[in-house]
């Protein structure tokens, strides 16, 4: 009995280290071409953390667990994998919130990795959560979300751009976690494509335009 009990809280405490990272599902991402060829991209992530900011919350969804993107700095190359940052800016209210085409509260970076060639990808969208984030777990319904490359190595094949973003993305609160997830990304993303940024576009700034990331 004392051996099950043992197993049973080092399997949660290895799951809250890495908020909840396994082989389970937490959400499937699907990114649409709008070009000329239609293309439609999905994929399932495993690991999901969010954690809330002054004015903004910052959710982390990947289709791998958080040690494994940790290993790609001690020599563990990754050659395919997708990172997704969500932003929520302002909650929508039922009933107080105006809804247009037009109407946005996200803010959206998509890094894909494929055969070790990497696309960063950002844009906007409108995402309703389910759930008041500073909760335990909270779940983002995307929809009307945009895509657009921002920045590639060059043997990257963007065959997305431009794109629509959607999807139902549930995440647990864990900031330190999300904190980690930051990091890490950010360091890959500066070690591939050779610029110390994350960059981003918001609907607040002009086309090409770039911020570091907080």
């Amino acid at each position: 009995m004392k051996t099950t009990r043992r197993i049973a809280m080092l399997a949660a405490l290895a799951c809250s280290l890495c908020a909840c990272s396994s082989d389970t599902i937490v959400s499937t991402i699907k990114v649409k071409s709008l070009g000329s060829k239609l293309l439609v991209f999905e994929r399932d992530f495993v690991s999901s953390a969010y954690g809330p900011l002054d004015s903004e919350h910052s959710f982390w969804f990947s289709d791998m667990p958080l040690e494994r993107l940790l290993a790609s700095d001690r020599g563990e190359p990754i050659t395919d994998g997708v990172f997704l940052h969500a932003q929520l800016m302002w909650i929508p209210e039922p009933g107080k919130t105006p809804l247009d085409d037009t109407a946005t509260n996200l803010v959206t970076r998509l890094l894909v990795v494929s055969g070790g060639e990497v696309g960063l990808y950002g844009g906007a969208g409108f995402a309703r959560p389910t759930g008041v984030p500073g909760k335990e777990t909270v779940e983002l319904r995307i929809e009307g979300g945009s895509l657009s490359l921002l920045a590639k190595t060059s043997g990257f094949r963007d065959l997305l751009s431009p794109a629509d973003l959607s999807g139902t993305f549930e995440a647990p609160l864990a900031p330190d976690v999300a904190g980690r997830w930051r990091r890490a990304v950010s360091q890959f993303a500066t070690n591939k494509l050779g610029r110390s940024m994350w960059v981003m576009k918001d609907a607040g700034l002009e086309a090409g335009e770039i911020l570091t990331l907080r």
